[in-house]
C-alpha cells in the first residue's frame, strides 16, 4: 500500500510540474499570438466623387509589437470618400483582449476565430486625440484577418501597396 501511495505522488508530483512547465512556455508565447503585421486591402473605402470601391487601391493596416510593459499598436484604414482613420496606441493585455482605456472609454482588439476585431464603443479617437479619423471613417468594427495575413513585426507594407 505503502509502495502505492509513493508512486501516486509521484506521478502526482510530476504532473504538476509538467502543469507549470507548459504554463510558463504558454506565458512566453502569449506576446508571438498578438504580434505582427497584418495588411488587406481596404474594403471599406469608395472614391469622393462617384462612390465606387477604392478597396484595390489602398491596403488597411494593423502593427502590433510588443514593449515593455504591453503592445505599441500603429492601425491606418483608408475607408469612405478615401477618408482616413489612423492612430498609435499603447495597449495592455488584459482579460484575453488587446485594452487602451482613456476618461473616454476603451478601445479593444480581441481574437476571433480568424480575425482580430478592433472596438472602441462609439469612442471618436480625433475627438479624444488618440488618433485622427476623417468625418467618414471609423475603427469601431474594423476587422483584420489573421489567416495568412501576418508577417513578423517589422516587415509590414504601409498604407499603399
Amino acid at each position: 500500500m505503502k509502495n502505492n501511495l509513493a508512486k501516486k505522488l509521484v506521478w502526482f508530483s510530476l504532473v504538476l510540474h509538467a502543469c507549470a512547465l507548459q504554463a510558463a512556455l504558454a506565458s512566453n508565447r502569449v506576446g508571438e499570438a498578438w504580434t505582427g503585421e497584418y495588411s488587406q486591402p481596404s474594403d471599406l473605402c469608395t472614391e469622393p466623387r462617384t462612390g465606387r470601391s477604392c478597396r484595390d487601391d489602398f491596403r488597411d493596416s494593423l502593427s502590433i509589437v510588443e514593449e515593455s510593459k504591453g503592445y505599441r499598436v500603429e492601425l491606418h484604414s483608408t475607408q469612405a470618400m478615401q477618408h482616413v482613420c489612423s492612430f498609435v496606441l499603447h495597449m495592455k493585455p488584459e482579460a484575453g483582449k488587446l485594452i487602451h482605456e482613456s476618461e473616454l472609454g476603451t478601445v479593444a482588439i480581441e481574437k476571433h476565430v480568424d480575425a482580430l476585431r478592433v472596438s472602441s464603443g462609439g469612442i471618436d479617437p480625433t475627438a479624444t486625440g488618440l488618433g485622427m479619423c476623417g468625418a467618414h471613417a471609423d475603427i469601431d468594427g474594423l476587422e483584420f484577418s489573421s489567416v495568412g495575413n501576418r508577417a513578423p513585426s517589422g516587415q509590414g507594407d504601409g498604407a499603399r501597396p
